[in-house]
Order: C-alpha cells, then sequence, then structure tokens
C-alpha cells in the first residue's frame, strides 16, 4: 500500500462502492467488535456496503502507514465525534466521507485534514434548501451564476465547507453562514474566517477534483508552521490489489491550488 516508507505530507484513498461486495469477507474480519455490532443493525444493504468499506478502508490504509495489524487498531472520538488514533506515534490524521458510489480517505503526517465527497448530480431543491446556510455573499454569488451552473457551484461551496470544519473537528456544528470559502480572481480557493487570526487562514490548503466515479471531492488540509508552499496531496485507489500492498496512483487536480 505504501511500501516505501512513511507517510510524508497527505494522500488520499478512494474505494468505489461497486467494489466493496467482492471485499466484504476482509473487511468484516478487520472490524471491532462495536464496528460489527453498528453493521449488524443497518438496516439497508446500501448502508452495510458502506460502514463495512469505510472501515476497510480506513483501518487498512492506517494499518500500512503504522505497520500494525488493521484489526488491532484502536481509536477515540474528540469532542463532536471526530475518530482519532488511539495509539498513534506516528502521529498520523485522518477523515472519512461517503456517499453512494464513494468512499474516501485523506490521511497526513499530522496535519489537519478533512475530506467531502459528494454525487455530482446534485437535486436543485436541495441547493434552494441548503443556499440559506450559506453567508450573504455566498448567496449573492450563487444567485448570479448561470443557472446551468448554479448547481455545481453551489456543490463545489458546499464540499469545501465540509471538507473545512470536519478538518477542524466540529462539522456543521460550526455554522457554514459564519465563514466564507470561494474562488478568488485567478480562482483559487481561499479562506475567510473571522474566528481565526490573519496570519491562520493562509495556512489552509484547499483542492476540489471530479472522480474518476464522477463524483465532487474536496480536501482541507493546514499546512505547518507558515508556510504556502502548495503541498502535493496524491489521490490513490484502493482496490483489491492494494491488499498485497499495490496501489495505482494519480495526483488531485487541484490539490496544489
Amino acid at each position: 500500500m505504501n511500501p516505501q516508507g512513511p507517510l510524508t505530507g497527505a494522500e488520499v484513498w478512494l474505494l468505489p462502492e461497486a467494489e466493496v461486495d467482492g471485499l466484504t469477507d476482509q473487511a468484516r474480519s478487520v472490524l471491532s467488535a462495536d464496528e460489527h455490532a453498528r453493521w449488524s443493525r443497518l438496516r439497508s444493504d446500501a448502508a452495510r456496503r458502506r460502514h463495512l468499506g469505510a472501515r476497510l478502508l480506513c483501518r487498512s490504509v492506517l494499518g500500512a502507514y503504522t505497520g500494525l495489524p488493521a484489526r488491532q487498531l484502536g481509536f477515540v472520538q474528540g469532542d463532536f465525534g471526530r475518530p482519532e488514533l488511539l495509539s498513534n506515534p506516528s502521529g498520523l490524521r485522518f477523515n472519512l466521507s461517503h456517499t453512494d458510489g464513494l468512499i474516501v480517505c485523506v490521511v497526513t503526517d499530522g496535519l489537519l485534514c478533512g475530506v467531502d465527497v459528494e454525487r455530482a448530480d446534485v437535486d436543485p431543491k436541495v441547493v434552494g434548501y441548503a443556499m440559506e446556510r450559506l453567508t450573504a455573499a455566498e448567496r449573492a454569488r450563487l444567485e448570479a451564476a448561470d443557472p446551468a451552473r448554479r448547481a455545481r457551484d453551489f456543490l463545489d461551496v458546499w464540499v469545501l465547507k465540509e471538507a473545512y470544519t470536519k478538518a477542524l473537528g466540529a462539522g456543521l456544528q460550526y455554522g457554514f453562514d459564519a465563514f466564507q470559502l470561494g474562488p478568488d480572481s485567478r480562482g483559487k480557493v481561499v479562506l475567510h474566517d473571522p474566528r481565526l487570526p490573519g496570519h491562520e487562514a493562509g495556512r489552509w490548503q484547499f483542492g476540489l477534483s471530479t472522480t474518476g466515479t464522477g463524483h465532487r471531492l474536496a480536501v482541507a488540509v493546514r499546512r505547518h508552521g507558515n508556510s504556502r508552499t502548495p503541498l502535493p496531496v496524491p489521490q490513490r485507489l484502493f482496490t483489491t490489489e492494494v491488499l498485497v500492498r499495490t496501489a495505482e496512483s494519480r495526483t488531485v487536480p487541484g490539490a496544489a491550488d
């Protein structure tokens, strides 16, 4: 999976939901007792599949980076339920997201990180409702956009905000109308969050991409120190070959923006 040494920087792993059924035995073998109990309580096939896939992806990737058996990894939850590794001498951070068709996991060498993925074919009715949770400036920009692009532009703002607030460990409770994320005049994603010191916003790096499955994916990473050097965030496809420590790699479009 990462046979050339420990993780440096950040990486995003993707597991298409369609692949999970073929990995069910492996997935169930690495679940903890609590994870297995939760899986057994889930009613729909899709929910059970995504739960299995998410746990397999997370445990396998973190196990490879730490050198520990995936089943032996322990987790604790933060104030808002964000999971972290229990025994973590390498200081790894990670975040998971899943939606219909795709499961993703971002892992870093200690950097705050968040990821969100959504289907690209967002319902216009959902856009109309959810826009009320954005800032006035974001709503005005979206309302002025070409109607043919409005749903796509809204989705980009939404997944970026999800990724950022998940990196902070707060999620929706942070208040999506209390900060702004969007492109500047050069198309670079910039953050305006009045709750942060002025220099802090510049540490955050955001990436947007369209996956091979047609989903829209956003990544948020807070770089070390005062560095503004773009951090490469490669994207790796989790396949059955990954289970024997091989992977297909490609770079996330826009991850260095």
